[in-house]
């Protein structure tokens, strides 16, 4: 892969990211502070509106409200780890003020919260110019993306193959042997993935003798004999394994991401929030997880559908893709319609989850998420006046509410304040 020398902003410190995922958190820790200046009554405040906002102590947000009056021992304290690395977070951004352990706004952390409370969109266009300012996270990865794989927009792949997707049977996967044969194969897989998304042809035989090397140490294979039992109770712990060294092969030899993974998933999905960057691992028909930039970092331009978002003050700018719904509107009618029926093919029904559309949308126009959101209900509202050439049909299907799952792990689309899931489209008649 290519060499890279933009790695030069002196003052960039990306891994002094903290950990967390939602930019929301920022904003609920100003409005807590605008109560109080009291650490525990600014928790107290923080806990109520963490579960408001439905925000998990993941990536992903929670489906339900906890109704509980009282939190278990485990849940204060990863609470209390959250609020605190927001806490830290917020100052060292200069966002709040702390005096003889009391917190307070600042200036900048006051002016903040008003635009949040007003506008959200707004307030993370702020969060960025803030974040930007500090980490210059975005000018590293966006760069990256594009020397990496400028053949396809930037796009990178992170492939996860579990033994099942490659004809392994779990119940059949007891001796080594059976644990090398899936890592042969999966060894092949992973070097097709990198020759059809990536446009390069490479061998992976050494990082898998690597691998197997690890795995040797680590008494989990033994050097020789094939025919061995392994520990059945670790399978999910062995498979887990060679999940993270590919993962991590891919993030750090192949892309050649200095820093951590944990830094990289931060900064990923802390940037499909803001738009700049587009993340997902659900894309139809890929196994894995695929990450692209909705932005371009450039010293000059001319198309209207880039939207300035900030000034490196080195001649560069960051350009986020917030095209607009006149100017745009049959390009993504259009598109919306063939990937519909793209995902529709050999289906009996014709709705499909609108979430599989949306992906399919967003990586063919570069879109963010909420701007095809915002497509997606201006179309629809034309759609039923008669002004659009198809007909669209919405459903909310079953709400998340009513499922068993705990997280939220594929953002809903709401129209006109309304969720929806599925969506059938037809010519209109």
């Amino acid at each position: 892969m290519s060499k890279r020398n933009f790695f030069n902003i002196t003052e960039s410190t990306p891994q002094g990211v903290k950990k967390f995922y939602f930019l929301d958190y920022f904003l609920i820790l100003l409005q807590s502070c605008n109560i109080s200046d009291d650490p525990q009554k600014i928790f107290t405040v923080f806990k109520t509106l963490k579960e408001k906002e439905r925000l998990g102590e993941s990536k992903y947000k929670k489906l339900i409200i906890d109704d509980s009056e009282e939190l278990s021992d485990s849940q204060v304290a990863r609470y209390k780890y959250t609020f605190k690395q927001v806490i830290s977070e917020s100052l060292s951004c200069g966002l709040l003020n702390e005096k003889e352990h009391l917190l307070s706004l600042t200036k900048k952390g006051r002016n903040t919260l008003n635009i949040g409370l007003r506008d959200k969109r707004a307030f993370y266009d702020v969060i960025l110019k803030i974040l930007e300012k500090k980490y210059s996270a975005f000018y590293h990865l966006i760069k990256l993306c594009y020397e990496q794989n400028s053949s396809k927009n930037g796009l990178l792949i992170f492939p996860i193959y579990s033994p099942r997707k490659l004809g392994f049977d779990k119940k059949e996967m007891k001796t080594n042997n059976h644990l090398i044969k899936y890592s042969n194969k999966l060894r092949v897989t992973l070097e097709k993935d990198i020759e059809k998304f990536l446009s390069v042809k490479m061998s992976l035989k050494e990082p898998e003798k690597e691998l197997i090397k690890k795995l040797i140490d680590d008494d989990i294979l033994v050097s020789g004999d094939l025919d061995n039992l392994f520990n059945s109770l670790k399978y999910n712990a062995i498979i887990g394994r060679f999940r993270k060294f590919w993962l991590n092969y891919f993030l750090n030899e192949i892309y050649e991401y200095p820093f951590s993974f944990t830094t990289f998933n931060i900064w990923v999905e802390r940037g499909k929030q803001l738009g700049v960057i587009h993340t997902t691992e659900f894309y139809p028909n890929f196994d894995g997880r695929l990450v692209y930039p909705t932005s371009i970092i450039v010293e000059d331009n001319k198309n209207n559908d880039l939207v300035k978002a900030y000034d490196y003050g080195q001649g560069e700018f960051l350009f986020i893709h917030k095209p607009k719904w006149k100017n745009n509107k049959n390009k993504f009618i259009d598109t919306l319609h063939n990937s519909y029926f793209d995902l529709k093919n050999n289906k009996r029904t014709n709705f499909i989850r609108i979430s599989d559309l949306r992906e399919k949308v967003c990586y063919k126009l570069k879109l963010p998420t909420f701007i095809f959101n915002n497509f997606l209900q201006e179309t629809y509202n034309e759609s039923l006046k008669g002004e659009t050439k198809i007909q669209i049909s919405l459903e909310a299907d079953r709400l998340p509410q009513e499922t068993s799952a705990m997280y939220l792990k594929r953002e809903p689309v709401i129209i006109n304040n309304q969720q929806k899931n599925i969506i059938a489209i037809d010519y209109k008649k």
